[in-house]
């Protein structure tokens, strides 16, 4: 009887109970991303010949980082991920005579500024919605590749703005705090750097956006 009572109390522990008094926390995040883009074409391209459709291809990903939060209220948090995202999007371009496919891949350093407000904590869990900007910077942007009539290439702006929003959920162990977290980036800036040529011609704005799942560790 001891034993079963003794049990019961245990079970409804609260780990790390001090967690929320504590000013700053920091950790590292394992953020697997997929990666995909939305096409606007150019006001003349139904009156075009050559190109028929623009179809953007999404591709799975993968990103790390560090993570930063500062408590402002009960319920309040701000968050900084500084990531580097690796992620790819292809533009399927159908022609009269072909088929081409311009490969896009990206290699960023993502700086996140978020609001966190999270749910009254129930035992060792705590659901949380989450929102802000994020300034994205790709090394691998083709922005000054040169560019040719015969070269499939839709490069993307070096330099990026998104919004971000999402919903996660905390576990709080004996002796870390993990969360799982499902979040959604779109880019406020246009990623397209228009030239003469036919491939981002046909195109008047892109909108890159990427879906990560994030397992924070703090």
């Amino acid at each position: 009887m001891l034993f079963a009572t003794g049990s019961v109390v245990g079970q409804g522990r609260e780990h790390n109970a001090l967690y929320d008094l504590q000013k700053v926390h920091f950790g590292f995040s394992i953020v697997p991303n997929f990666g995909k883009a939305k096409v606007v074409t150019a006001a003349d391209f139904y009156q075009r010949d050559s190109v028929r459709s623009i179809r953007p291809q999404g591709f799975s990903g993968f990103g790390f980082g560090g993570l930063m939060e500062v408590r402002l209220s009960k319920y309040g948090t701000f968050r900084y991920l500084p990531q580097i995202q690796f992620s790819q999007r292809n533009f399927v371009y159908t022609f009269s005579d072909r088929v081409e496919t311009a490969k896009t891949e990206t290699v960023a350093l993502d700086q996140c500024l978020l609001f966190k407000y999270h749910t009254q904590r129930h035992q060792n869990s705590r659901f949380y919605l989450i929102g802000g900007v994020k300034f994205s910077y790709d090394f691998s942007s083709n922005e000054d590749a040169v560019r040719s009539p015969n070269r499939a290439l839709v490069p993307f702006k070096q330099t990026a703005l998104y919004y971000d929003f999402g919903f996660g959920l905390e576990h709080f162990g004996l002796f870390a705090v993990f969360a799982a977290e499902f979040k959604m980036s779109n880019s406020i800036t246009n990623m397209n750097c228009p030239d003469p040529y036919i491939y981002t011609s046909s195109i008047d704005r892109i909108q890159s956006r990427l879906f990560q799942v994030s397992f924070h560790f703090q």
